[in-house]
Order: C-alpha cells, then sequence, then structure tokens
C-alpha cells in the first residue's frame, strides 16, 4: 500500500530578532526571514495551487501593524501574506493567518516589546483556546488574509491583565514649573533604572543614556513606560534627542506644562536636530489623530 496522500499542509516555521532597521545587519536579516520565506517557497513548490484541500501559513500581525524591533521578521510575514494572495487568486484554499502572539508560548513568551506595542494599539496576546476558536471561525469564509487580533472592544475580557488599572498621571498642569522638572526626573530615573536593571542611585541625570548600554529595542519599553508615566503620546526618536534624563524631562516639561517662554530660551536640543535616524524614523511613524507627533 502507498503513502496516505497529503491534503492539507500548515507552515508553522518562524524565527524573530529584536533589532531595529537601522541596526540591522544582512546576516541577522537572511536568519530571521529565511525559515518564512524559503520555507514557504518550498512547501509552495512541493504542493501546487490545486493538489491541496487547504494550506495554512502562519504569519504575523506585526506585518499590519508595524512593531518597532520586529521589521525583519515582519518583511518575513509579509512575504506569506502574498505567497497566499497569489495561491488563493490560482483556486487554491490558502490563508495566511496573521497572528498577535500566543499567550505565555513560543515568540509570546519572550517578545516583551512586541507585547507592549500590541497593547499600545488595543490588541493583546491570546490564549490557545481563543486562537484555535477564531481558527475555526475562519474556516467559514473563503479568504487569502485574516489578521487573527482581538481589538480594543474585547481586549480585556478573559483576566489577562490588560484592564488593570495604572497608576494615576500627575496633574502636571497644577504644579510649580520647579516641581514638574523634579518629579519627571524622579519618574524617568526609575523607568531607566528598572529596564536597566540598575539601583536609581547608579544613575547620573546628566549622563547619556547609551552609555548605560540602552539599546534601540530596549528604548521601546523605556518610551512606552515613559507615555504611561506622563500620559501624553511620545515618538521613536524621543530617547535619541534627549539623551540624557535632565534633557528629557526638560523637553517632557515644556510638554505636558507649557510655560510662558522667550525666544532665548529655544531648546537646542530642538527635534530638527535629530539627525538621519531622526528623519528616518519621522517618516515612517505614522501618529493617531491628537497625538503628540514629534516628541
Amino acid at each position: 500500500m502507498g503513502a496516505v496522500p497529503i491534503r492539507g499542509v500548515v507552515h508553522g516555521a518562524g524565527i524573530t530578532d529584536a533589532e531595529l532597521f537601522t541596526e540591522l545587519d544582512e546576516g541577522r536579516l537572511r536568519r530571521t526571514v529565511w525559515p518564512k520565506i524559503a520555507g514557504a517557497q518550498v512547501l509552495h513548490q512541493a504542493f501546487p495551487p490545486g493538489s491541496l484541500d487547504f494550506m495554512f501559513l502562519t504569519a504575523a500581525a506585526g506585518a499590519v501593524f508595524g512593531v518597532p524591533g520586529q521589521g525583519a521578521y515582519a518583511a518575513a510575514n509579509a512575504y506569506l501574506d502574498g505567497l497566499a494572495q497569489l495561491r488563493h487568486r490560482q483556486g487554491c484554499h490558502t490563508v495566511s493567518q496573521d497572528w498577535v502572539a500566543w499567550r505565555g508560548l513560543a515568540f509570546g513568551a519572550e517578545a516583551q516589546i512586541a507585547l507592549q506595542e500590541l497593547e499600545r494599539l488595543g490588541s493583546r496576546a491570546i490564549s490557545a483556546d481563543e486562537a484555535f476558536a477564531a481558527w475555526d471561525h475562519l474556516a467559514r469564509y473563503d479568504v487569502a488574509q485574516a489578521v487573527m487580533a482581538p481589538m480594543a472592544a474585547n481586549a480585556a475580557t478573559d483576566g489577562s491583565g490588560a484592564d488593570e488599572p495604572r497608576a494615576a498621571t500627575p496633574a502636571w498642569s497644577e504644579m510649580p514649573a520647579e516641581d514638574v522638572r523634579a518629579e519627571l526626573q524622579t519618574g524617568l530615573r526609575a523607568i531607566l533604572a528598572r529596564e536597566l536593571h540598575l539601583a536609581e542611585t547608579d544613575l547620573d541625570l546628566d549622563r547619556p543614556f547609551a552609555e548605560y548600554g540602552l539599546n534601540s529595542v530596549m528604548a521601546m519599553s523605556v518610551r512606552r513606560d515613559t507615555e504611561l508615566f506622563v500620559g501624553i503620546e511620545l515618538s521613536a526618536t524621543m530617547l535619541f534627542n534627549y539623551p540624557t534624563i535632565v534633557a528629557l524631562a526638560e523637553h517632557l516639561a515644556k510638554k505636558v506644562s507649557p510655560q510662558p517662554e522667550s525666544e532665548s530660551d529655544n531648546d537646542a536640543l530642538g527635534d530638527s536636530d535629530g539627525g538621519v535616524l531622526s528623519d528616518l524614523f519621522d517618516s515612517v511613524e505614522s501618529a493617531p489623530a491628537g497625538s503628540e507627533r514629534g516628541i
């Protein structure tokens, strides 16, 4: 008797590597995209359209939403989206499933920055039970691509902690200017110490963040915690344009509690001096209406 024919395929290979494009080298790029792209190419050739009952490609919602540090991974998953569209047009039941992280499993157990960014977008990680229920629901539709992500209306219905109360934002506008700066310096120091695993007393207010080993991916986590602390949305270039606690606190003070200032008070560290990296971020970052774009 011959082997049982293969009637369906699930492509689930993948490697992720948190690194911003400005710091990504060719070797790391290839290592990240190869399992997704090369694996999909092999399966596409081995099982051409019409030879299977189904093909499911395990992609990622980060390719749709955009998650800092996951550019290479998003590119690889975008390839799966394109391949699914091609096979679907040729009459094959191929679906690219753009998943958020599965809570506590594989990528979802390690990618804290990605999880935080998903939360910023109103989503969250999902449980395995939720994932399989969504997968079963998807089987009812003839589509080539589906974003498998819980959004704002049901983002915190499972006790995952997404709706836990957060600390109240200080009433900045009611505080004297000196108190605002002092409070910001204290809060920023605590945030950075937590991310760098250092004692707060070990952080010099005037020492550049880079000298403590803060990298671009860690900066995303600091940015998120700072947003929660100050109560406004911040840009990806913030820590590069204002690279010390003193400089950053001074800049944020002008945002959270604007004070009358003369022309002589203009900040020499304005965003226009961010350099090539700042220009790059400004060109690709899209902020929602009403956000503090350019901070």
